[in-house]
């Protein structure tokens, strides 16, 4: 990839002509910036990076890495929760990353291969937080600090166009030059479209969830996407109270708890998937189940501009064939 001044000075004017019409900026933006006498980056924990020359080659959990791609960015590795099944990758949250063309560096949750890192030299790694947490353990975590600038990225605090935009941001930063105006575009019809559905849904409550053997995980507002989704009129069911700010655990025999015209099933291997749940009574009896109205949702959307678009236009063709059931 080229990462001369031209191409990001042209990148960065797309960007400064989409945040204009978004309204939004990012907080210590201005220490983010490349030139003839090195780079640097403020990041979401407040960290200043600075590197001698803009960052050719990083690595990036895999839900980051989907969105960079969006842009145009290929990372020299990726991490994250890969493994479905023995053999298989898993690409529900890496949207269209090209495995054949990067490295995985780490299949398992929190953890990297430290060896292969080291080997691959990027210049910087980017890790995701939730709520200031960081998706690495922090053994791993402290030894990558030791072979390569880290950078990262919090994917759970505020709504999702301010994740959006930071990440767009990074994009610029690294050197993206796609047509940044027409993914945003694509992104916000999106939007509008879901908005529409709601309205013609008629306030039909929405579960949204993810099963495990014992117990039945519904979903709250933690999530940005359903704090979204509900901010643009879907009637997403949100317990008051839970086990965390994402989930309320219930047990199976309480899986009727929050009644639901539609609902919508975690599609990571985090959860059990339809073909899992057939022999379970407490699922099966559920109306929206008998109904035939059940679908597949994502809690971590690839959060670029045409990830947002994929997911939100999904959603959207799920529920219209619901309604119209």
């Amino acid at each position: 990839m080229d990462w001369n001044r031209r191409r990001f000075l042209g990148a960065a004017a797309g960007l400064a002509a989409s945040l204009a019409v978004a309204g939004c900026s990012r907080s210590g933006a201005d220490d983010g910036g490349v030139g003839d006498a090195g780079w640097s980056f403020t990041d979401d924990r407040g960290n200043l990076i600075e590197l001698d020359s803009p960052p050719r080659t990083f690595v990036a959990y895999t839900g980051i890495a989907g969105a960079l791609w969006d842009y145009g960015l290929v990372p020299v590795g990726v991490f994250g929760a890969l493994t479905r099944s023995p053999g298989s990758t898993d690409t529900s949250i890496s949207g269209n990353v090209d495995f054949s063309k990067t490295d995985m560096v780490g299949q398992l949750w929190g953890q990297v291969e430290l060896e292969k890192i080291a080997a691959l030299e990027p210049d910087v790694v980017i890790v995701p937080q939730l709520r200031g947490s960081a998706l690495l353990d922090e053994a791993n975590l402290d030894a990558v600090k030791g072979l390569s600038s880290v950078l990262f990225v919090e994917t759970a605090t505020g709504n999702i166009d301010s994740i959006v935009q930071d990440i767009v941001q990074l994009a610029v930063e690294l050197g993206a030059d796609q047509d940044l105006e027409a993914q945003r575009e694509d992104y916000r019809a999106a939007r509008e479209r879901i908005s529409e559905v709601a309205s013609s849904l008629k306030k039909s409550p929405v579960l949204f969830v993810s099963a495990d053997p014992d117990t039945i995980r519904v979903s709250r507002s933690g999530f940005p996407i359903l704090a979204d989704l509900t901010g643009l009129g879907l009637a997403v069911v949100d317990p008051a109270e839970g086990s965390s700010v994402y989930v309320e655990k219930l047990a199976w025999e309480m899986a009727d708890h929050y009644p639901a015209d539609m609902i919508f099933l975690d599609d990571r291997p985090s959860s059990l998937q339809l073909d899992s749940l057939g022999t379970n009574p407490a699922w099966s009896n559920l109306p929206a189940v008998k109904a035939g109205k059940v679908g597949t949702w994502n809690p971590e959307p690839v959060l670029s501009y045409a990830g947002i678009a994929r997911t939100y236009n999904s959603l959207a063709d799920q529920l219209l064939a619901f309604s119209h059931s």
